[in-house]
């Protein structure tokens, strides 16, 4: 397909609002629409060898993980995931590189005619998860590495045939579709289960390893599971680990990212490239350490200033927000207390969040991530207020300004509690250098 030699950046611009438009239609979960939709346009997912990666905490990482690793090992890869940060291209990436803005439009159009044609009418992330399907296929990647978007059973990336199944931790999140037990939400999660088809199982918790063991068994799919077929061990506060599996031991291991959290997750990465391994795939230890310590993932404990200390964290929910108070212990000691900007959905446990992270911050300043159902950051005053100073600047950019220019050289802050937040401030920081997004263009 002939990318756009003269990128038309006000035909982008509104070919883009026209596909966000699409969230008017809210999410429909039924997969015979995404069966539909791919099948008129030939059928590219049945096309691909693919990873499928679901759960409550950590899937990106460990997406992210993989890709690393493969490239290093010389593979072409795709990988999914959702939501961006910054770009839309950012969700759909071959070979680290994001899609090309002119090709994307390209993409965006050609399929809006076809659905037109059809009179389908699919929802933003039916149409994002076709364009990616599509793209992987054409673009002939040796192996797509495909994060769920909310659950498992009725995610719109669930009509894809994985040579390999990952099923991170599980935790309560988006309880009002998954449901309100961590079984429930296990077996959901656990729909990426295919028939015959090995899976990667990361839960520790007695309810999510009975629930997914269980569907795994019914499917005849083979399980490697944490702490029983693979365990790591770690270094924390250094930024290393060690890896036994059952084929594969690896020692004093480097990541590139920070947290112990991130120690499991390269356990669960780990486990699966050793699955992956075993079905043939050339994946030497030289290609897994380059891959773990090269590995880049924005967002996660990340730190975009030095001087002062600024961080930017994902951290979104009860599980993410534990690791991320740990981590905080880890790398910055326990007795630091950042300054906090945060703000959060309305759909999720902010009150718990609220307890959580108010004693462990010197002062809270709360604002409004505008993008889906924002909670309005008065409503979280007296939560905050009950631990630490709180304040209202509902404005996310004025809210960094405001503290940036308070921070002293040896100051911390923390941006948390929602990934739609860390969208909108990242290109502050990312302006201080000279960039506009966070991952290259393919062909760039």
């Amino acid at each position: 397909m002939p990318i756009n030699s003269g990128l038309n950046m006000d035909q982008l611009s509104k070919t883009i609002d026209w596909l966000y438009s699409l969230e008017a239609r809210g999410e429909i979960y039924k997969l015979e629409r995404m069966e539909a939709a791919l099948e008129v346009i030939g059928n590219p997912h049945r096309k691909l060898c693919a990873v499928h990666i679901a759960g409550t905490k950590g899937k990106g990482s460990v997406a992210a993980m993989l890709d690393s690793c493969m490239r290093r090992a010389g593979y072409r890869t795709g990988l999914y995931t959702k939501p961006h940060l910054v770009n839309l291209a950012e969700r759909t990436r071959i070979s680290g590189a994001e899609i090309p803005a002119g090709l994307m439009l390209d993409y965006i159009e050609r399929l809006r005619a076809i659905y037109d044609r059809a009179g389908l009418a699919l929802t933003f992330f039916e149409f994002t998860v076709a364009m990616m399907f599509l793209y992987f296929a054409e673009e002939h990647v040796d192996i797509a590495i495909v994060e769920t978007g909310l659950g498992g059973r009725l995610d719109s990336t669930n009509v894809v045939s994985p040579i390999l199944s990952v099923i991170t931790p599980i935790g309560f999140d988006h309880m009002e579709y998954l449901g309100y037990t961590i079984a429930a939400i296990a077996g959901e999660k656990g729909g990426i289960i295919k028939n015959d088809v090995p899976v990667v199982i990361g839960a520790r918790d007695d309810d999510s390893r009975l629930t997914l063991t269980s569907i795994a068994a019914q499917r005849r799919s083979a399980v490697r599971l944490i702490d029983r077929d693979f365990s790591y061990r770690s270094h924390a506060p250094a930024h290393r680990l060690d890896y036994h599996g059952l084929g594969l031991e690896l020692r004093d291991l480097e990541l590139g990212l920070a947290g112990p959290f991130q120690h499991e997750n390269a356990a669960i990465a780990l486990a699966t490239l050793e699955a992956l391994r075993a079905q043939g795939w050339r994946i030497d230890e030289d290609a897994i350490r380059t891959g773990l310590r090269e590995i880049y993932w924005p967002g996660r404990f990340d730190v975009v200033s030095k001087r002062p200390l600024v961080i930017l964290d994902c951290a979104h929910n009860e599980m993410s927000i534990a690791a991320l108070l740990e981590t905080m212990s880890v790398e910055l000691g326990p007795e630091v207390k950042p300054r906090l900007i945060f703000g959060c959905q309305s759909a999720k446990e902010w009150t718990r969040m609220a307890a959580m992270l108010g004693p462990r911050v010197r002062d809270v300043t709360l604002t409004r991530a505008k993008p889906k159902s924002p909670l309005e950051p008065e409503e979280l005053l007296a939560h905050f207020g009950a631990h630490c100073p709180a304040r209202v600047e509902r404005d996310p950019l004025r809210a960094i300004d405001r503290v940036f220019s308070e921070l002293a050289p040896d100051d911390v802050a923390l941006v948390a509690g929602s990934v739609y937040l860390i969208g909108e401030v990242y290109p502050y920081f990312l302006s201080r250098e000279g960039r506009s997004g966070l991952f290259p263009e393919a062909g760039a």
